[in-house]
């Protein structure tokens, strides 16, 4: 019987949301200056993905090492604990959590937000057909050189118009999470897309027992203003300890088919 988180509050339950922020951290120092470069420099439309390829020598995407092992280690977590690296492992996650903390954010889902769900989906089916039916084209004049920050409007003046308008839309979408919780992640990361697909198959989740009384207690906890093992579940664990019926666990889903 694998070992099962109960949901009530223990030194346990601080210890493994102070882990989650721990490792969501500690994954930020490790990557966030790939994720910077990618954001802001790539000169593919859809980023990460092109990186052997990509003539910004001075990207950590251009060391295997990270390129591979980022990839191994995100196609591993998909595989046994489902989108968990969104939760657990994502600069994007991190820097959503920091938006979500200014006190002028909705405290609830703005009426009508749950409907825009599928707006993930078309975010990866665009950079889907972008990679793999138009070629990932490259839409910048990426090689630049000095100061970061001075090299991304040198890129900007010379990109294509393709590559401003993904620049734009992203930052809109981040600027639209000071109001709408994770809304990055909620409503657009077509990485968070592609592992939501696949998390119904994983092996490990938090998961709700018959118990349930769909209080609702959890969803108000959860950053992504889901409950366990339902659509945009992520695996932190910040629901752990809300259930006021201790009906929330970790291990493999009984009746589950992975």
């Amino acid at each position: 019987m694998l070992h099962e988180i109960v949901a009530r509050p223990s030194v346990k339950l601080r210890m493994l949301h102070w882990c989650n922020r721990a490792a969501l951290f500690a994954s930020t120092l490790f990557i966030s200056e790939w994720g910077l470069y990618g954001a802001f420099r790539c000169p593919f439309v859809v980023p990460f993905v092109s990186c052997q390829n990509c003539p910004v020598i001075t990207c950590p995407g251009q060391m295997s090492r990270l390129f591979w092992g980022f990839w191994g280690v995100w196609l591993a977590v998909a595989l046994f604990f489902g989108r968990a690296f969104c939760g657990w492992l994502c600069p994007g996650s991190l820097v959503n959590r920091a938006l979500a903390l200014n006190p002028l954010r909705f405290k609830a889902n703005p009426p009508g937000i749950s409907s825009y769900k599928w707006t993930k989906y078309l975010m990866l089916a665009a950079g889907l057909t972008i990679w793999f039916v138009m070629g990932q084209p490259r839409v910048n004049v990426p090689l630049r050189i000095g100061e970061f920050w001075p090299s991304v409007w040198l890129t900007w003046e010379h990109a294509f118009p393709m590559w401003q308008l993904r620049l734009v839309i992203m930052v809109a979408i981040l600027a639209l999470g000071l109001g709408v919780l994770m809304c990055w992640c909620r409503f657009a990361c077509p990485f968070g897309a592609a592992l939501e697909l696949v998390r119904r198959f994983s092996f490990f989740r938090f998961y709700k027992t018959q118990e349930c009384n769909d209080c609702d207690q959890c969803k108000r906890a959860c950053l992504m203003r889901t409950r366990p093992d339902e659509e945009n579940c992520t695996n932190c664990g910040d629901c752990v300890g809300s259930c006021p019926k201790d009906c929330i666990r970790f291990g493999i889903k009984p009746g589950s088919k992975a």
